[in-house]
């Protein structure tokens, strides 16, 4: 072949050198953008419907700024708005069949969260919000870039579990949110272990970066990886310091960013940036172009890649049914299932935005991916080995960088 034909492109490691996560929380892929109008998404309509009391609710708009009751997204509350009001889980056996009909039946009753929604709020869980005018950063960077209508959570339960499973494939067992003495264990004595390691163990001190959101409530500056064994809170930097360093030599290939939580000391969570249910959409919206813009006019830009995504979905309605999952098979014990689940079907869907000049403009994913697929994208662009079957059988984002760098990229977003 002549070597004066078209220039081939550079190796995939050497398009994208740095991979970024920002993970929110707390939002179905239905609740944000199902009423978009984005072309090719697989999204809930009106015929999408919960029955509760004897009335038939439909999927539609006008979902309030902020929610009248936390919903839940505890284990049992999960199985009961997939598979419907009443139904048990049995120890250590297959899932129930899964039709997505009891989101409303849940909202109304469940007192995991705290008190519950009124009968009158119950249909709110199925209103859908308008991402193009409540969140505008994350809508344009979902026309702009990728977005992925096959993310689902790992797990059908709360936000620690599937926030361990985004950095180690497996939640080392843990089905239920963590009580105070095994948070006060992890995050002060030993750290939460797993089985076969984290993501950062496998990088290496030095090949990772770690930042939270700085502004906003002072309550909410927890950050849930410092929880991680190996990773303490003096590993988490200000997100304030994330501008100066991506423009002074940064050489870390994977960066973790969190959100500030609002104040979750008196569980309103007001003040935050997460997108937590309570608080509304805006704080995370400004987080998400504070993050895109500082990428972007770094640098790094040429070699990145950004993923935006979401723990879990926060109880609200979803009509996606999650499919079987790849169990971690890691040697976990058993100590931390209180339920006795075999780790072996999805959780909810949620949204997940790809971010980068090396990706098609405004193409929508199908793909079935988990939070094990962003280490499954980092292991297999930088040569590691998976830490467990999940990540092992995951699908990665490495098939949608393109051969050709962007030039028509936003030159920043947001206000």
């Amino acid at each position: 072949m002549s070597t004066d034909t078209a220039a081939v492109s550079p190796p995939i490691e050497n398009r994208v050198q740095h991979v970024f996560v920002l993970m929110l929380e707390n939002r179905s892929f239905d609740h944000l953008f199902a009423l978009s109008d984005i072309p090719g998404i697989t999204a809930a309509t009106s015929s999408n419907t919960n029955t509760y009391g004897g009335t038939v609710y439909s999927f539609g708009d006008g979902a309030p700024t902020r929610m009248p009751a936390d919903p839940g997204h505890e284990f049992t509350d999960v199985l009961e708005q997939l598979c419907g009001a009443g139904v048990n889980y049995e120890h250590g056996h297959p899932y129930p069949a899964i039709d997505n009909s009891g989101f409303i039946a849940n909202f109304a009753t469940t007192k995991d969260e705290g008190t519950p929604a009124q009968s009158a709020a119950a249909g709110e869980i199925m209103r859908g919000a308008d991402v193009r005018t409540q969140s505008p950063a994350l809508y344009q960077l979902a026309t702009e870039f990728v977005l992925c209508d096959g993310w689902h959570s790992s797990l059908p339960g709360p936000t620690w579990p599937n926030r361990y499973f985004v950095h180690g494939a497996s939640s080392a067992g843990l089905d239920h949110s963590p009580t105070s003495a095994e948070m006060s264990e992890w995050e002060c004595v030993d750290g939460f272990p797993y089985p076969k390691g984290s993501i950062f163990d496998a990088l290496g001190k030095g090949n990772y970066r770690l930042y939270q959101d700085d502004l906003g409530s002072a309550l909410g500056r927890v950050p849930q990886v410092a929880s991680i064994k190996g990773i303490s809170f003096f590993d988490i930097d200000d997100l304030s310091h994330f501008e100066g360093d991506l423009a002074n030599g940064y050489t870390a290939r994977y960066t973790f960013i969190e959100p500030s939580y609002g104040d979750i000391v008196h569980d309103t969570y007001e003040g935050g940036s997460s997108q937590h249910p309570m608080d509304g959409l805006s704080g995370g919206d400004q987080l998400v172009a504070r993050v895109y813009n500082a990428i972007r006019q770094s640098p790094l830009w040429e070699s990145s890649l950004l993923v935006i995504l979401y723990d879990e979905h926060g109880g609200f309605y979803d009509s996606a049914k999650p499919g079987k999952a790849m169990p971690p098979n890691d040697g976990a014990g058993s100590s931390l299932n209180t339920n006795g689940f075999l780790f072996d079907v999805y959780g909810v869907r949620v949204p997940a935005i790809v971010v980068s000049p090396w990706v098609a403009r405004g193409y929508v994913d199908h793909t079935a991916y988990d939070h094990s697929s962003v280490l499954a994208t980092i292991e297999r662009l930088f040569h590691l080995p998976a830490l467990t079957d999940r990540d092992r059988n995951a699908k990665d984002l490495l098939s949608l960088i393109t051969a050709t760098c962007r030039a028509d990229c936003p030159q920043g977003i947001g206000s």
